[in-house]
């Protein structure tokens, strides 16, 4: 019996010496302390834990969080998702104590910084064959506006647009929430048409004649599209 007892014992030890990585590097300051978990080159890689300050408990490479991890601050606080090189990167939740209420923020992150609740700002769904590179440029967060240049490039456009030669908008269909006004502004070989008053996230498909531009801004702010047609 004592035999077996001294058995599990040296067994626990050897784990626990095991798990315990004391010449294991960990990077990053505010967890550093103790580390258990997977290591390379005498640097944390693979899966681990970590305690210092704060605590991480996840995914490391050289020494960093990187991959997936769940990151806790003294408060109670933490944020789970990705990470790369140490900082918060792509799809992640944050969540966060105060006064008994937790509030999530969810959305996506790059180099530690937060982006919003989607990974990219816009996405252009469809565009016919004729559409050449679609510029989208967010101007500033203030308007909450959408004004989009059709640009002929060949010179050609519909009949009866009053300006031969100029692409004109025939017909648009909002397929994501709303907009208060629009105007239209037709210039030599371009055209330019302005939706105001928008609620984000916003959708429209676009008619110019037969050609067809969809695009779906997330985003709230005023964007600026340019949609060069070779016609």
């Amino acid at each position: 019996m004592k035999q077996l007892l001294l058995l599990l014992l040296l067994t626990c030890t050897v784990r626990a010496a095991s798990a315990q990585n004391p010449d294991c590097k960990v990077l990053l300051d505010s967890i550093k302390g103790t580390y258990a978990g997977d290591c390379s080159n005498d640097k944390a890689s693979g899966k681990g834990k970590a305690v210092g300050t704060h605590t991480y408990e996840g995914d490391f490479k050289n020494g960093l969080p990187e991959g997936k991890g769940k990151y806790t601050w003294p408060n109670g606080d933490y944020y789970y998702g990705g990470w790369k090189k140490g900082l918060k990167e792509g799809k992640g939740e944050l969540h966060r104590f105060e006064g008994g209420k937790e509030t999530l923020i969810t959305g996506y992150w790059k180099k530690g910084n937060y982006r919003g609740e989607y990974e990219n700002p816009y996405v252009i769904n469809n565009v016919t064959n004729d559409v050449g590179r679609v510029e989208v440029t967010k101007l500033n967060d203030r308007d909450f506006t959408l004004s989009v240049t059709v640009e002929s490039l060949a010179g050609g456009g519909q009949a009866g647009s009053g300006h031969p030669g100029t692409t004109v908008m025939t017909n648009h269909q909002v397929t994501r929430e709303s907009y208060v006004s629009k105007s239209n502004n037709v210039l030599t070989n371009k055209e330019v048409t302005t939706f105001r008053g928008i609620v984000f996230p916003f959708r429209v498909m676009m008619n110019f004649g037969n050609t067809l531009v969809d695009i779906e801004v997330f985003e709230q702010g005023s964007w600026d599209v340019r949609v060069p047609i070779n016609k």
